[in-house]
């Protein structure tokens, strides 16, 4: 029996077909009052230089374990998909796996959890921020001020199925073909609350955009009010499973 896996090109496939679209794909509130809608092309883009820039700077391949150690977020949903991409699998802070995680991707880049042997990118989650700021520390890239410099387009490589795509803590793990790989109702366009932490809210969010949907994202905290919910069209509620 043959031992060769199938192999996509997972983002690309969840990308390509809105790739030229307008329509917005992600609307982001934050508790500082930032309204940031993210076009279909515009969301495209932004993976696409997040993946060159971990190409370029961590060299991510299908052997890498990150820690993505961001809330739910526009930016924190950029770089999940620009690292799975490249077929890495994504863990949170806590699991057993970050200990040996090739890079940590952190808004906190001196957290003393962060072990001397991974590589580390900050994240500024402001929206207009151009560098991380005074407290990057020693060895950490700043993703702020490095990732508009990359190119706009990214020609990924296929990838294995069977890879690992996400393993958070207290969860199973999910394959590529798994989190890629559902098939759901559309819904229009979706309010997510970011109340649960990123890595459960990350099969939610393909599947809807699979199946053609936007979605909102709002802060923990921020006030769902009716003039919210007319402005962006809302037509349906994400209630995490209890």
């Amino acid at each position: 029996m043959s031992s060769i896996q199938p192999q996509r090109t997972f983002v690309e496939d969840l990308l390509a077909p809105r790739r030229a679209s307008a329509s917005p794909w992600l609307t982001w509130h934050s508790l500082s009052g930032e309204r940031i809608e993210l076009s279909g092309r515009v969301f495209d883009n932004w993976v696409a230089k997040s993946a060159n820039l971990l190409s370029d700077l961590f060299d991510l391949d299908e052997e890498t374990t990150v820690v993505i150690d961001l809330a739910p977020h526009w930016k924190s949903v950029v770089l999940a998909l620009a690292a799975l991409h490249h077929g890495a699998t994504l863990v949170d802070a806590e699991h057993s796996d970050a200990a040996h995680a090739a890079l940590w991707i952190s808004s906190e880049p001196n957290d003393e959890r962060i072990p001397a042997s991974s590589e580390i990118l900050a994240v500024n989650p402001a929206a207009l921020a151009l560098s991380f700021g005074s407290d990057l520390g020693p060895v950490a890239e700043d993703f702020n001020a490095s990732v508009r410099s990359y190119g706009d387009q990214f020609y990924p490589s296929a990838v294995a199925s069977s890879a690992t795509a996400l393993a958070a803590t207290g969860g199973s793990a999910m394959t590529l073909n798994e989190l890629f790989g559902s098939s759901v109702p559309a819904r229009g366009t979706i309010l997510v609350r970011a109340q649960q932490p990123l890595l459960p809210l990350l099969p939610y969010l393909v599947s809807q955009w699979a199946a053609g949907d936007a979605v909102v994202l709002v802060e923990d905290g921020v006030e769902v009010t009716e003039r919210l919910r007319e402005g962006e069209r809302i037509s349906f509620d994400y209630e995490p499973a209890s």
